[in-house]
């Protein structure tokens, strides 16, 4: 079986950047969340994409030579000719930002007392990218305004009604829906998995867009960060929160700021010790000196909320320690 390697620049953290991706964080009851479509089985992420109209089961592990991570992929199921295992080799490469050089924030972070205690903790992660531009624009949509089991149901539901899947090693392995797939569907069939009449009619339209050619999604990613935000919010069910979400995990872009992200205000809140949750300006505001890495900024924040609370409250603590003792 042929097997590709990528190294990836230094430091990277394979096992951080997997977490965002393999599990929402545990509830307050301690529920865990079923994977939808990244999976970890035997050491080795797995995922299924469609390429060339036929879906592909691949599989990355993380190995080690002369002390530096290396990233070794193979193709478990569908065709494993050269054409394809080039698509996932760029694919994957995409995929977990491994030509990115995070050295300039971290430099940045260094004089940001909260960040940088963030960047440290969480050395080495990329930001995980979605496979597909499509992918992430719909579950950004799914998303809104809803909380996380909910959202989480949804998008099961969508995946296992119109999403293709492989069967392995006696696994089932899902793929997102393809935009043909839901171009097709009705708002009725949708609100039947519980999503709303309008959020079903956005999905819809998108998808016959970019099945009809008249929204090209992939090709956001050769646009300036700008354009490719404009031409999102151009249709209907994209919002700022919609358009930057996509910009900071499908289209690599390094200077998204969801300011009214509900999560990142309260994390802003707890961690800069402010007396309420910010508004999006405020948000705005004090992002200004993360400015060219203001996605990292977000996402490190963001992955507070996988961590261990007690880890969380003592860091807190000693922020909050350390401030009182400067303003004596």
């Amino acid at each position: 079986m042929h097997s590709m390697l990528l190294r990836p620049r230094k430091p990277f953290s394979f096992t951080r950047t997997l977490r965002f991706i393999l599990s929402p964080p545990a509830l307050l009851n301690g529920r865990q969340f079923a994977p939808l479509l990244d999976y970890f089985e035997r050491g080795e992420y797995r995922r299924v994409v469609e390429i060339g109209g036929q879906p592909i089961l691949y599989r990355v592990v993380e190995e080690r030579q002369r002390r530096s991570p290396v990233l070794r992929m193979r193709v478990l199921v569908g065709p494993n000719d050269a054409e394809t295992r080039r698509a996932i080799r760029g694919l994957v490469e995409r995929q977990f930002s491994t030509q990115l050089d995070v050295e300039p924030f971290y430099r940045l972070a260094e004089p940001d007392p909260i960040l940088s205690k963030l960047a440290a903790r969480f050395r080495g992660m990329r930001i995980p990218q979605a496979p597909s531009v499509y992918e992430t624009l719909v579950c950004a949509i799914l998303e809104q305004q809803v909380n996380l089991t909910f959202a989480h149901q949804v998008k099961q539901a969508l995946i296992e009604t119109f999403g293709d899947h492989v069967e392995f090693a006696g696994r089932r392995y899902n793929a997102f829906p393809e935009p043909a797939a839901l171009a097709i569907t009705t708002p009725r069939q949708l609100r039947r998995l519980q999503i709303s009449g309008p959020k079903a009619r956005y999905i819809i339209a998108l998808s016959q867009a970019v099945v009809d050619g008249s929204l090209d999604l992939e090709g956001l990613r050769a646009l300036e960060p700008e354009v490719a935000r404009a031409k999102l919010l151009a249709h209907k069910g994209v919002g700022p929160w919609t358009a930057q979400y996509v910009g900071l995990r499908a289209l690599g872009h390094l200077d998204c700021l969801p300011a009214a992200d509900v999560g990142l205000q309260k994390a802003i809140r707890d961690f800069y010790g402010l007396p309420k949750q910010p508004s999006a300006a405020r948000v705005e505001k004090l992002a200004q000196r993360w400015a060219g890495w203001r996605s990292y900024a977000t996402f490190y924040l963001w992955l507070t909320y996988w961590e261990d609370a007690a880890w969380k409250e003592a860091l807190i603590a000693a922020l909050r320690s350390k401030k009182g003792k400067k303003n004596r």
